[in-house]
Formats: C-alpha cells, structure tokens, sequence
C-alpha cells in the first residue's frame, strides 16, 4: 500500500507535536533534595539527585522505564519498571511540579519529598 505526500506530511506533523509537547513538559530535568545533592552521585537517596527524562527517571540505585502514565493538571502518575539493585521492580511514582523550580516526588509509597531543580552549569 502506497502512502500519499499528504499522509506522510500529517504523520511528520502530529510526531513533531508530540515531540514538542513532551520536551515541554515541567518536571523533566534533575532535581535533588538541596542544592548539595545537584552534583553527582552518592552513597544516600538524600544525597543524589532524582533524573526526569520523557521515557525515564533514574534516582540512587533505581533506573526505571516508565510503562504506563497519565497526568491531573500538574501531576504526573508514572507506572516504573526498574532495576533496583540487580531486582526488576514495578514501582509508582508521583511527580507533582510546584510553581517555581520546585517538584514533589512521592517514589514507590516512600514518603513524598519537595525538591529543587538543579541548576545547569555556566
């Protein structure tokens, strides 16, 4: 089956628009419980930074893919599937965005922390 221009441009479309509207999403980002924790990686949750992106978030020993979604007004309700510590784990997640560079994060029924968002180097 053979697909019109006009088909091929529509499809070009509607992805760059979903493109567009995931890039724009507030919580994507690294966010950390102070500005201590914005640097790298340490030996506590408290002391790394939470790492937002379209298809994934990774905090301390967790790197999850999200699985399934949906969002009320400016909360995100993710469904993770993640390696923790060599175990796969289906966990939730609840990413909120505050106004300002402010996020809660409720991470798998753990109690819900507010973080910052880590400023980019210049």
């Amino acid at each position: 089956m053979k697909t019109s221009d006009s088909a091929r441009a529509a499809l070009g479309l509607l992805l760059a628009g979903c493109a567009a509207a995931a890039a724009a999403e507030p919580a994507e980002g690294r966010w950390a419980l102070g500005p201590f924790a914005c640097d790298g990686e340490a030996f506590t949750k408290a002391e790394t930074p939470i790492i937002v992106q379209a298809l994934s978030v990774r905090w301390y020993d967790a790197n999850c893919s999200i699985v399934s979604n949906y969002k009320v007004n400016q909360t995100l309700y993710l469904q993770g599937r993640c390696n923790i510590a060599g175990r796969v784990e289906t966990i939730p997640i609840m990413l909120e965005w505050l106004r300002g560079d402010r996020l809660r994060v409720g991470w798998n029924r753990e109690p819900i922390q507010e973080m910052q968002r880590c400023r980019q180097p210049q």
